[in-house]
């Protein structure tokens, strides 16, 4: 019976840490990524003068109230991609990518490894 118990929770492990993936193909697109800590809702807008995407993500540990949301504002140019961990949220690597007139926004686990040399 354990080796049953053992064997589904190995198998439902993988999918928790899957990475979440949004891509905002158009002006004004918006959406939102889920990990287990953390809620972010992303919308993008094109720049008036340089064709620069004018990207807004907001963020808030899940299930805390809308007014402990913290703002991250960039500009991205065709080709340009950003990888970043949030403070406080250790686990969990963001990144931003433009690649044409798509922007992707994807949520990964971080895995720690140990060199032994």
């Amino acid at each position: 019976m354990k080796s049953l118990a053992l064997a589904a929770l190995l198998a439902a492990a993988p999918v928790a840490t899957l990475a979440d993936t949004l891509t905002l193909a158009q002006p004004r697109a918006g959406g939102t990524l889920h990990t287990n800590t953390v809620d972010m809702s992303v919308y993008r807008t094109d720049a008036e003068t340089d064709g620069a995407f004018e990207v807004v993500a907001r963020y808030i540990d899940a299930g805390s109230d809308a007014d402990a949301a913290k703002t991250l504002r960039m500009r991205l140019e065709d080709g340009d991609s950003v990888a970043f961990g949030l403070p406080g949220h250790s686990g969990t690597s963001w990144s931003f990518t433009r690649a044409g007139d798509a922007l992707t926004v994807t949520s990964a686990p971080l895995y720690s490894q140990l060199a032994l040399n």
